[in-house]
């Protein structure tokens, strides 16, 4: 099992996450409206990687990425804390996960093929010129295969490379 999963759906609100307390302006706390009418609070954090920084904004479509090894409080609605966040355009798709050597991902249900067409960056913007696998790598593509696993070519990676 990959250890991010994905929580993609419409933003109905924004506001600062607020505590018994105090409010922190620095954390922003998003509800999330799926396809499937389930609702979500994600926690978007200074230390969140937002692709190209875009600020979040209440009817922004957004996939949402969290630790499944994280602790969360058990509330309703479920609240997790985002790790990553993109703003798909149609039909493309978004995966944050390790890709292995081969750029297999961790629970074997994807291979990426990079082409010359693929823009790989860090997450700074920098571009990436070295091979991207045996990293977290997020990865959004239009379309995969039908073989198992499938098969996708990221038009964008971002590479997030261990901190040494």
């Amino acid at each position: 099992m990959s250890r991010f999963s994905p929580i993609e759906g419409l933003v109905t609100s924004v506001t600062p996450l607020q505590s018994v307390n105090s409010t922190s302006y620095c954390t922003l706390l998003v509800y999330i409206q799926t396809r499937y009418q389930q609702t979500y609070q994600v926690i978007v954090s200074s230390s969140t990687y937002v692709l190209d920084q875009k600020p979040i904004r209440r009817g922004d479509t957004i996939i949402a990425f969290y630790d499944t090894t994280a602790p969360m409080p058990l509330i309703q609605p479920p609240q997790y804390q985002a790790v990553a966040v993109v703003f798909p355009c149609n039909g493309e798709y978004a995966v944050f996960d390790y890709f292995d050597r081969n750029l297999r991902n961790s629970d074997n249900t994807l291979i990426l093929n990079i082409s010359q067409t693929t823009s790989m960056q860090l997450p700074n913007g920098q571009y990436y010129l070295g091979v991207p696998g045996g990293q977290y790598l997020l990865a959004l593509y239009t379309a995969t295969t039908r073989s198992v696993p499938a098969q996708a070519t990221p038009h964008r990676l971002i590479v997030f490379c261990p901190i040494r």
